[in-house]
């Protein structure tokens, strides 16, 4: 597929995507318009009214945030931020203990050591965020001399940005687009097409002038100072080699299958949001929360007070009443309107554990949706627990994170293996190496329940010193663990041999003069 050229924007195949992107989105931002505007001001909400009763635009208008609020009164909708929550929960379980990056050439393994001292894990947790939302994002090194002029830069382009042409699973080609600048309904998009052609990579830029919803015509880059740059580096074809034989970018799904596009063409091999499915959740937690907090509005207490209880401030100045007078008997009032009822204490109950239990279940069932136990997200207290009670309790959580590791795992080594492969083409870097990597438990023990595991295993003489040492110090490389084994058995105190009987019994044999010789064995 070549770069777009004019014509709606996004492209009409790509729009199904881009329409729940816009969903995700406002979801994972949390801003209330926006979830109004999407909820309200949507294509398909332009319809008849007797059309309201059914169907897709029925149901949004019963949504929360697919009601417009009554003319003269307050908003008084909330929105609880649990998919930005569950979002970033998802990207930590990956990145919260970054993987390890292991090569076996020392060039590229301090290459590597150099991209991770830069902020790649950075760029990665940011990235698996975005994905969590979205449903896929894409890993891309950039070179830009003015902001490091002796490497590339990783960077991640979130699935809202992209237009990708995949086949069978593997990404063939993507149209990144970014708007430079918008006023008055004139929209300046960048355009920037990356794909390989007769085994070589290439990157080719356009800039459109058009509105909102169309692409428009092309302008040259030169036209907006912001982009004017990138025109320097075309050649005589009109577009920027990439000095490599591959794609210069990698994409990396969320999760799978695709349920909501999977009979689409264009769009069946798109990752899965954890957002699909859980936006009627997400709009029912913010119902019950609106609902709680009104509560609390309306259960604030009132005193109703009879007019005789009026303080007058003169003629033709009202009365007020004073709630932290004690005497009453001060009040100036005709004696006649002193009778009758007193004051009248008016206080609603605020439902909190009606309200409380319906919230937690449902972000139970939103992240059981999303594949995540509801310990995960939970307010379970401080309690100390082990790595096996920590597994059992979020299994669902653990398995999600292996299935994602078995996608993160390869896609992370490819994209290193490019960077590599950028750098060396375009700073003279290393041979290039696709790196083994490996993420971790992401359960770790206390130092008790490590020190107890020791002693367990010491007792029943199953392990060695170095062993033991490497348990208690994971982190610590072979020099440092053979000088601890070392100073161990230094400090040990020898062993003393015991003769006799009880000697025999132990296996230690009497000491014998140089030149004796072994006493013959014993008859049976």
């Amino acid at each position: 597929m070549p770069i777009p050229t004019g014509g709606t924007w996004p492209p009409p195949a790509h729009a199904p995507a881009y329409s729940a992107y816009r969903t995700w989105d406002a979801w994972y931002v949390g801003d209330p318009a926006e979830l109004v505007k999407v909820y309200t001001e949507r294509p398909a909400a332009k319809v008849r009214p007797s059309q309201l009763a059914g169907g897709v635009v029925g149901m949004l208008s019963r949504f929360l945030w697919g009601t417009p609020p009554r003319a003269g009164q307050r908003d008084t909708r909330l929105h609880v931020p649990v998919p930005a929550d569950l979002a970033a929960t998802s990207a930590g379980l990956l990145f919260a203990e970054p993987p390890a990056l292991a090569c076996d050439n020392t060039a590229a393994q301090e290459a590597v050591d150099r991209l991770i001292e830069h902020g790649l894990y950075t760029v990665l947790r940011h990235g698996a965020e975005i994905g969590s939302t979205l449903g896929d994002v894409y890993l891309r090194p950039v070179i830009d001399r003015d902001v490091a002029a002796d490497r590339a830069i990783a960077t991640a382009v979130p699935a809202d940005a992209a237009i990708p042409v995949i086949r069978w699973g593997r990404l063939l080609e993507v149209t990144f687009w970014s708007t430079v600048y918008e006023s008055s309904g004139t929209v300046l998009r960048l355009l920037e097409h990356h794909d390989v052609i007769n085994g070589a990579g290439r990157i080719t830029y356009a800039l459109h002038q058009g509105t909102d919803q169309e692409l428009g015509r092309p302008i040259p880059l030169t036209e907006h100072p912001d982009v004017a740059h990138l025109a320097e580096l075309l050649d005589e074809t009109g577009s920027q080699p990439t000095g490599l034989d591959r794609l210069d970018v990698v994409r990396i799904p969320n999760a799978g299958p695709q349920r909501l596009w999977r009979k689409l063409g264009p769009l069946k091999y798109h990752g899965r949001s954890d957002m699909d499915g859980n936006e009627p959740l997400f709009d029912r937690i913010d119902e019950v929360w609106t609902s709680w907090m009104q509560d609390i509005r309306l259960g604030r207490g009132r005193i109703t007070v009879p007019e005789y209880m009026l303080q007058s401030n003169g003629p033709g100045q009202g009365a007020v009443w004073d709630a932290d007078r004690e005497v009453y008997s001060a009040i100036n009032a005709m004696p006649g309107q002193q009778a009758g009822t007193g004051l009248t204490v008016s206080q609603f109950a605020i439902r909190t554990a009606e309200h409380k239990a319906t919230l937690d279940e449902l972000m139970q069932t939103a992240m059981r949706h999303a594949g995540l136990s509801a310990q995960t997200l939970g307010d379970e207290g401080d309690v100390a627990m082990t790595a096996t009670e920590a597994q059992s309790r979020e299994r669902q959580t653990f398995v999600s994170r292996g299935d994602r590791v078995t996608t993160w795992a390869p896609a992370l080594a490819e994209y290193v293996e490019l960077h590599l492969a950028l750098e060396r083409a375009h700073f003279a870097g290393p041979e290039e190496e696709r790196p083994n990597v490996e993420f971790g438990d992401s359960i770790t023990e206390s130092p008790e329940q490590v020190a107890r595991t020791v002693q367990l295993l010491d007792a029943a003489t199953a392990v060695s010193v170095e062993t033991k040492v490497r348990m208690v110090h994971p982190d610590w490389d072979d020099d440092q663990v053979r000088e601890e084994v070392d100073k161990i058995r230094g400090d040990q105190p020898a062993p003393i041999e015991v003769g006799g009987a009880l000697g025999a019994l132990a296996g230690n044999q009497p000491n014998r003069a140089e030149g004796d010789e072994e006493p013959p064995p014993a008859e049976e």
